[in-house]
């Protein structure tokens, strides 16, 4: 086409252009037509037929939606604050001997006073302008003659038997043993509002060696206090709040990225007390882990707890004998 002035000339090879395309519109009106009642969209991507790019992007978002609970997607500063508070003592005693004294009051102790009792170092929060909210103890009780302390965690968790506990209820808190399920009752039933299943979740993964636990005892829950990042060890292990509260949160973000926890706040864990030695080990060699860690029980079941939860095999740390 050539444009002059007030005049538009039309060449023979343009004029014959604009015929195809004159003929060809009516064709391609009647083609889109036709796709559109077939339910097809040239121009995006159909929800029955993704491309590419929107298809993965499809997944990334149901992945992200299938692995949020549905309860609450993260732990609140007010339920960190109720669960510490429920657990935590306002006053911690240390022994300075590290458990090595005999308490045999041996002549020339360095662990006696001039006045022959146990020494001891006591903490509270009333000393502590920084820490008013306390600690979680690194024991259960400690014992110095004069003067004796009992954590206030295990007071909740392991409550002495009475006379309406069933067999199975006498003999777990005979052995100081606390059931999964229990442990949810135990804290409702102390608890003064309420708490998510997925800050409760959290609470038994942080006081667990390592996670996927279906019971724990109050050794196992000693090692776990004492095992926390930021423990402080100049007090025996003690939590603070401000330990407790990354702890927690860490374990809350772990599980998240696991799938979440059900409507009903469980988890799915695998009971690997109830299986042997040998089908422990066979376990461990499924999954490509290498078996040259002690072959106790208690240690093949925390390493399988591990890989469950991180999907590879941990290090063991030389001294506080944990998983990373």
């Amino acid at each position: 086409m050539e444009v002059q002035p007030d005049k538009i000339v039309i060449s023979k090879a343009n004029h014959t252009n604009m015929q195809q395309r004159c003929f060809l519109t009516p064709l391609l009106l009647t083609l889109l037509s036709l796709s559109s009642a077939l339910g097809f969209q040239p121009t995006s991507c159909s929800s029955s037929s993704l491309c590419r790019r929107h298809k993965n992007a499809s997944s990334r978002m149901f992945l992200s939606a299938s692995t949020t609970s549905s309860t609450t997607d993260k732990i609140t500063d007010t339920e960190i604050e109720t669960l510490f508070n429920l657990l935590a003592d306002s006053t911690i005693l240390y022994d300075p001997s590290r458990g090595t004294c005999c308490r045999n009051r041996c002549s020339g102790c360095t662990y006696l006073d001039p006045e022959g009792n146990f020494l001891f170092d006591e903490y509270t929060t009333n000393d502590d302008e920084d820490n008013q909210q306390g600690w979680l103890a690194p024991y259960v009780t400690v014992d110095f003659g004069e003067r004796m302390e009992t954590s206030k965690w295990s007071t909740l968790l392991f409550p002495p038997a009475s006379s309406d506990d069933g067999d199975e209820t006498a003999v777990a808190k005979k052995k100081n043993e606390v059931e999964r399920k229990e442990f949810t009752t135990l804290l409702e039933q102390q608890l003064s509002s309420s708490v998510s299943p997925l800050a409760i979740q959290s609470l038994w993964n942080t006081l667990s060696p390592s996670v996927g636990y279906p019971r724990l005892t109050s050794t196992e829950i000693i090692r776990a206090i004492k095992g926390m990042e930021g423990a402080k060890s100049e007090m025996g292990g003690a939590v603070t709040f401000a330990t407790f509260a990354k702890n927690l949160l860490a374990a809350g973000d772990q599980i998240q990225q696991l799938g979440g926890i059900s409507d009903d706040g469980s988890t799915t864990t695998v009971d690997y007390d109830a299986m042997d030695k040998e089908e422990l080990l066979n376990l461990c060699v499924e999954r490509g882990m290498k078996t040259n860690f002690p072959k106790m029980k208690r240690i093949i079941i925390e390493e399988l707890r591990f890989f469950d939860a991180n999907g590879r095999q941990g290090k063991r740390h030389p001294v506080k004998n944990t998983l990373s």
